[in-house]
Order: structure tokens, then sequence, then C-alpha cells
């Protein structure tokens, strides 16, 4: 199934793309206020244009950079196994794109834990009525490679089982 790996490996290289910007820039949360603009990502927080690192991040910020960066690994090795993919290998009863779809999970699970976190620990944050604070595009690219990671696994899987069944049916 080419068409399958092919698609695997265009789907998770994107996502792997997301993560990464995802997780360097500064546009987790905008706060709009009376007289100024505050954005804050996991690792700065910027006010009218002046960023600094804090001093003590939260324990929900490390956690949700822990697991971003476990996912980018991942996410990483699992582009590197993909390509290789394409032509056939096996190793015993494991194949390529079987040990691709679990790296693929793998790294969903890790961001979509760190998205959770994230999404929990900041929803219901602001209390004062003439501060709005928002989701923007940085958490959204986080969001949205959880299910382009489940795709690449999903596909990589379908490749592994019609693989497998035609390789058992030459013999």
């Amino acid at each position: 199934m080419v068409p399958c790996r092919i698609f695997s490996i265009l789907v998770a290289s994107i996502s792997i793309v997301l993560l990464l910007i995802a997780l360097t820039t500064n546009y987790w949360l905008v706060a709009y206020g009376p007289s100024s603009i505050v954005h804050s990502g996991l690792w700065q927080v910027c006010i009218d244009g002046h960023c600094f690192a804090p001093d003590m991040a939260n324990e929900y910020i490390i956690a949700t950079r822990a697991f971003l960066i476990l996912a980018s690994l991942v996410a990483l090795a699992l582009v590197l196994f993909l390509i290789p993919s394409i032509m056939p290998w096996d190793c015993g009863t494991i194949s390529g794109p079987f040990v691709t779809s679990i790296a693929a999970f793998i790294a969903g699970i890790f961001t979509l834990v760190a998205v959770a976190v994230f999404t929990a620990e900041s929803w219901g944050r602001n209390k004062d009525p003439q501060i709005q604070l928002t989701f923007e595009w940085s958490f959204y690219l986080a969001w949205s490679a959880f299910p382009m990671l489940l795709l690449t696994g999903i596909f990589s899987l379908v490749a592994h089982l019609c693989s497998s069944r035609s390789a058992y049916d030459s013999l």
C-alpha cells in the first residue's frame, strides 16, 4: 500500500512542522485589556511588544512543554522511519509500517496530553470582565497536530495490514 505510506509521510511531516511551530511561538493565549495586549506562549510572555521569559513557569506550562517536546521527538523519529518504509522491510514479525503506526499513536497521545493539560488549566482563568482572554493560533496548531498524527497512525496501520495479508497470500 504505497499510497497509504506516502500519505503517512506527508501528514507526519506536516504534523511535526505544526508541533515545532506551536512549541516555539508565543501565541497560545492573548489577553486584550483596556490599555494593552498581552500574548504568551510556553516560553515567553509579551506585553505591548516587549517579550520576556518568566522567572518561574507554572507546573502546567512545564508539563505542556515536556509532552510537546516528547511528541516532537517521537514525530521526528516517526518521519525518519516512514521514509524507508516505502520499501518493505521486516524484522521478524514486526514491519516498518507497524512500528511507524505505533510511533504515530504515541506522538498523538503525547500531543493530546499536552494540549489537554494546557486547555484545562487555562480555561476560565480570566476573572476580570475588562480583559478578554482567548486561545490563539499556536494553541490551535498544537491541537491540529493531534488528529494528523492519528491519521498517520491509521494509514500506517492500514499499510501494515495490507502488506501483511499480501505477503501471507503469496506463500
